[in-house]
C-alpha cells in the first residue's frame, strides 16, 4: 500500500526572516475608530491643506466652538504634528492645534471681505483731499496686510511657538493703525467751505452758514466715523480675552489665572459696552439701548461670578462641565440683549443715513475681531503660563542655593 504524500509546507524550502516579503503597512484610522479623515489623500502643502473644500466645511464646524475633542482631529493632522512637531503627543495638545488652525482659516477668510469693504468704504461719501484719503486708507492697508499673514500662517500652524509671535505681532500693527489714524484732525483737511460742506452732510443735519459750525460739523462726522471704525475692535477685546480663558481652562484644568482673567475682564467688558452705546443713544433716545445695555452688563456681572469658580484648579471632566453650563448662560443673554438692541441700532443707522458698507464692515469687523483675539488671546494666555511656570521653577532653584549658603555660613561661624 501506498504510503500518504508529505505535506506541502514539509517539502518546500524553508524562508529566513530576512527572506520574507515586507508586512503592508495598517491602514490609517477611520471614522469608525473614532479618529475623523478625509476620504482622499490631501497634498504635501499644510496651506493647500488648509485651502481645500473639505477642510473648510470641518473649520466651520470647529471655529466657533471652544473645544474640539481629540477624536475630532484629522489623521491628516496627526502625521503632520509626527512630522514636525514631534514633541506634542497629548492628545488634548494635538486637538488644541487642530482648532487653532480651523480659527485662523475662517479668520483669514473673513479678512478678505472685511479688507474690500473698508477700501469701498475709504471712498465711500463726498470726496475728501488726498492728505485724508491717505490717513483713511492705512486701517484699509493695514487689514490686508495681516489677511496676508494669517493665510501665509496657515502652512505654518504646527509650529506653535513661531506662528504665534509673527500672528502676534502682525495682529498689533492691524490693531493699532486705525487708533492712530484718527488721531489725525480731518477737519483741518478741507481748505474750502465747499469741500467742508460736502463733507460735513450728515444724515439730516441742517448747518449754519458759519464756517466754525461747518468745521465743527465735520469734527462730529469723522468723530463717528472714528467710532464705527474702533468700537468693534474695542469692544470686542473683552469676548476674546472671556473666550481665550476658557479655552486656556480648558486646555490647562489645573491653573488658577484664566478664571481670574474672566472675573477682570468682564466688568471692564460691561464698562466698554455701556460707554460706546451712550453716543447712539443719546442721538437716537431708544430706550431699547437702555434695556440691551442693562443685559450685556448683567450676562458680564453673570460670567464674573462664574469666573470666581474657575479660579482654582479642576480636574478636566469638572472644567468642562461648569464651563459649559455657565458659557450656554451667557451667550443666551448676550444673544437676547443683541436682539433687543437691534432696534435702536435700526433708528440710529436711518436718522444717520450710513451705507450698507459700513454697515456690513462694522458688523463683520467685530465677529473677525472676536475670532482673532480669541486665538491671539489664547497663545499669550498659554505663553505667559509658561514664562510664570519657569519663573517659579527658578525661584525655587535660587532659594535652594540660598538655604545652602546659609548652611554653609552657620558651619563656618560655629
Amino acid at each position: 500500500m501506498r504510503a500518504p504524500a508529505a505535506p506541502l509546507s514539509s517539502r518546500l524550502p524553508a524562508v529566513t526572516d530576512d527572506e520574507r516579503p515586507p508586512v503592508p503597512p495598517a491602514p490609517p484610522a477611520s471614522h469608525s475608530e473614532g479618529v475623523a479623515t478625509y476620504e482622499k489623500p490631501l497634498p504635501a502643502s499644510q496651506l493647500v491643506q488648509s485651502l481645500t473644500g473639505s477642510f473648510l466645511l470641518v473649520s466651520l464646524k470647529r471655529a466657533f466652538r471652544l473645544e474640539i475633542k481629540p477624536n475630532e482631529v484629522l489623521v491628516a493632522e496627526r502625521r503632520a504634528l509626527a512630522d514636525s512637531a514631534a514633541h506634542v503627543t497629548d492628545p488634548e495638545h494635538q486637538a488644541f492645534l487642530a482648532w487653532r488652525r480651523s480659527v485662523l482659516l475662517i479668520v483669514a477668510l473673513a479678512f478678505v471681505p472685511l479688507t474690500f469693504l473698508r477700501f469701498v468704504e475709504t471712498f465711500d461719501g463726498p470726496p475728501v483731499p488726498d492728505g485724508a484719503r491717505a490717513a483713511m486708507l492705512l486701517p484699509a492697508i493695514a487689514e490686508g496686510l495681516f489677511c496676508l499673514a494669517a493665510f501665509a500662517m496657515l502652512g505654518r500652524w504646527t509650529q506653535w511657538a513661531s506662528q504665534r509671535r509673527i500672528l502676534l505681532l502682525a495682529w498689533a500693527l492691524y490693531f493699532i493703525a486705525p487708533f492712530i489714524v484718527y488721531l489725525y484732525p480731518f477737519q483741518d483737511a478741507f481748505d474750502s467751505t465747499k469741500e467742508l460742506k460736502a463733507a460735513a452732510q450728515f444724515g439730516e443735519l441742517h448747518l449754519s452758514a458759519k464756517k466754525k459750525h461747518i468745521h465743527m460739523a465735520v469734527g462730529l462726522v469723522f468723530g463717528v466715523k472714528a467710532m464705527l471704525a474702533l468700537a468693534p475692535k474695542a469692544i470686542s477685546v473683552m469676548p476674546g480675552v472671556i473666550r481665550a480663558s476658557i479655552v486656556s481652562k480648558l486646555l490647562f484644568p489645573g491653573t488658577s489665572g484664566p478664571g481670574f482673567l474672566m472675573i477682570l475682564a468682564a466688568p471692564l467688558y460691561a464698562l466698554f459696552a455701556y460707554i460706546i452705546i451712550l453716543l447712539p443713544y443719546q442721538i437716537t433716545g431708544s430706550v431699547y439701548f437702555v434695556i440691551g445695555v442693562l443685559g450685556v452688563m448683567g450676562a458680564q456681572i453673570f460670567i464674573a461670578l462664574s469666573g470666581r469658580r474657575l479660579t482654582m484648579p479642576l480636574s478636566r471632566d469638572d472644567a468642562r462641565h461648569r464651563i459649559h453650563r455657565y458659557w450656554l448662560a451667557y451667550i443666551g443673554l448676550l444673544v437676547v440683549s443683541a436682539g433687543v438692541m437691534l432696534a435702536g441700532v435700526a433708528d440710529f443707522v436711518t436718522k444717520l443715513d450710513f451705507s450698507v458698507v459700513s454697515i456690513g464692515t462694522t458688523i463683520l469687523s467685530f465677529m473677525a475681531n472676536v475670532l482673532v483675539l480669541t486665538l491671539i488671546g489664547t497663545d499669550t494666555i498659554i505663553a505667559n503660563m509658561h514664562r510664570l511656570a519657569e519663573r517659579r521653577k527658578e525661584d525655587e532653584q535660587r532659594l535652594a542655593l540660598r538655604a545652602e549658603s546659609e548652611t554653609k555660613l552657620r558651619q563656618f561661624c560655629g
